[in-house]
């Protein structure tokens, strides 16, 4: 588990790969937007360190694709065939309940305008709706040093202007509690930390302004259990983070949330 005081050495290591995605993110919009224009739900971008991953998100190949591309404008010019190549034609280990959820939330995302609908719909009755707006994915702030952490989906919720909380959803196909605590109290860490940094990032890739403020909220989003709400919700709100139980029908899922944490 990492701690919100990191040592001097982590803290360096931390901006400086999360100044690097930033300079990815940029190069997205600048060279790769078109190509999510025009392929909405489709394909799925995404920065990091050491460049710019290309994800597949059809329901069949669920986030199959390659990272570490560069050169942006071969992207652009040979997205066919480079598409059908990585995300397509491609063994990349089997299909998993989390990797079609992953992509699902993506999909719909860029479907919506970027905005969470079942999740958000499902927020509707709830004491804290929301309605969040998919930022970024699969970010890795460390590379080569420990510890390693990737987040699955972060997202943003509008408090006034250009003024966003981010939100931390972290998928499991499994409920395995003391894993899942760990990892999103992590990574929340790094971005509450990093928050300027992740601003560029997010305003990087939504083409607009975005100036994070308050604590990034956590959120666990795993398979239904209990007849009217999850039966960790107490415990895990007692942590401030938030439930969301998952059901899957084939290429479809939908979702309950849990009631808002005091924040």
């Amino acid at each position: 588990m990492l701690v919100s005081v990191m040592k001097p050495d982590i803290v360096e290591i931390y901006t400086d790969s999360l100044k690097l995605t930033a300079f990815w993110a940029n190069k997205i919009r600048e060279e790769l937007q078109p190509i999510l224009d025009s392929h909405p739900g489709r394909v799925h971008f995404g920065p990091s360190a050491s460049g710019v991953a290309m994800i597949g998100l059809h329901p069949d190949r669920p986030q199959r694709g390659r990272s570490g591309f560069r050169n942006l404008r071969r992207v652009r010019e040979n997205f066919d065939k480079l598409y059908d190549k990585h995300c397509v034609k491609c063994e990349h280990g089997r299909s998993t309940p989390e990797k079609a959820l992953q992509s699902f939330l993506i999909r719909e995302a860029y479907l919506n305008g970027r905005r969470m609908r079942s999740i958000n719909a499902a927020s509707n009755g709830t004491d804290d709706p929301v309605e969040l707006i998919f930022a970024m994915d699969e970010i890795p702030v460390l590379r080569k040093a420990k510890p390693r952490m990737v987040c699955d989906l972060l997202a943003l919720r509008q408090i006034c202007g250009d003024e966003y909380r981010p939100v931390l959803l972290e998928l499991k196909s499994d409920r395995d509690m003391k894993r899942l605590v760990e990892q999103v109290e992590g990574y929340t860490s790094v971005v509450d930390r990093h928050g300027d940094l992740f601003g560029e990032i997010f305003s990087a890739l939504l083409g607009k302004r975005i100036r994070l403020i308050g604590s990034c909220e956590k959120w666990i989003v795993w398979p239904l259990a209990g007849a009217d709400s999850d039966p960790r919700q107490a415990e895990l709100g007692s942590m401030n983070i938030r439930v969301v139980g998952y059901e899957q029908n084939g290429p479809e899922f939908s979702f309950r949330v849990g009631r808002g944490v005091v924040r």
